[in-house]
């Protein structure tokens, strides 16, 4: 099994505050992870660093069998084997279809294989009959959906999602969640995930990370962090005991 991330010391510092100090971390290709902890646990910012859209001060970081050395070129070669979905992604002034497009556009693909393409992704997540709405119109859970589609027409090796069911309804985010497990199971997308949804991360996830105080704690199977975490502050914040 291949592993596109490797962490060994990455540190991350705002101003004098030391927000992430991630001693060792490996992440191997084709599962589905939920990073879990506190409020101010550091979460958000392990998945930026993993996405290169944040650099580190400290350690070393290899991302798809590279090591990373932040230069111009090694971060377009690899952003392009990944993608990003947050909690309120923002919208292109435009149709759904636009949307979706525009990554295929950048890389200028033929017009008529982007439709196929838009046609296919946007069946998949269930958004076809919004193909000419405004995108900017959208309710939350359309607007996810979109997102979703907007970042998988691109094929990515990897998806993170930051929160991406956290301002929706509960059938939209059930929806979401069906295709999360849909991508995993038949493209065998590596998908990180951040939740504060305990249940969501328990339905979902193949593998677990918490992180408290910007520290990974434990990392493990889905089942095992669960029901016999080894940390007794993993144990508190799954019992509800520490701030979300």
């Amino acid at each position: 099994m291949t592993i596109p991330f490797k962490l060994h010391n990455v540190v991350k510092r705002y101003q004098e505050r030391e927000v992430l100090n991630a001693d060792h971390l490996e992440i191997p290709a084709g599962k589905i992870y939920t990073v879990l902890g506190p409020n101010g646990s550091g979460k958000t910012t392990l998945l930026r660093i993993l996405a290169l859209l944040l650099v580190n001060d400290a350690g070393s970081l290899e991302v798809l069998g590279e090591k990373v050395n932040w230069s111009k070129n090694q971060l377009l070669k690899l952003r392009r084997q990944m993608a990003m979905v947050t909690q309120t992604s923002y919208m292109f002034q435009g149709t759904v279809y636009y949307n979706v497009a525009y990554g295929l556009r950048k890389r200028r693909v033929p017009e008529r294989e982007i439709r196929r393409q838009v046609e296919k992704t946007l069946e998949m997540v269930g958004m076809s009959a919004y193909r000419d709405a405004d995108a900017r119109t959208l309710s939350g859970g359309e607007r996810q959906k979109a997102a979703i589609a907007r970042a998988l027409i691109l094929k990515p090796q990897v998806l993170f999602l930051d929160e991406p069911t956290s301002n929706i309804d509960m059938a939209s985010a059930a929806e979401i969640e069906k295709h999360i497990l849909t991508i995993n199971q038949n493209w065998g997308t590596t998908i990180i995930m951040v939740t504060h949804n305990l249940f969501q991360a328990r339905r979902l996830a193949d593998e677990v990370i918490f992180l408290h105080e910007g520290h990974i704690i434990e990392k493990g199977p889905g089942s095992q962090i669960f029901d016999q975490p080894q940390d007794e502050r993993t144990a508190a914040f799954l019992r509800g005991e520490t701030v979300f």
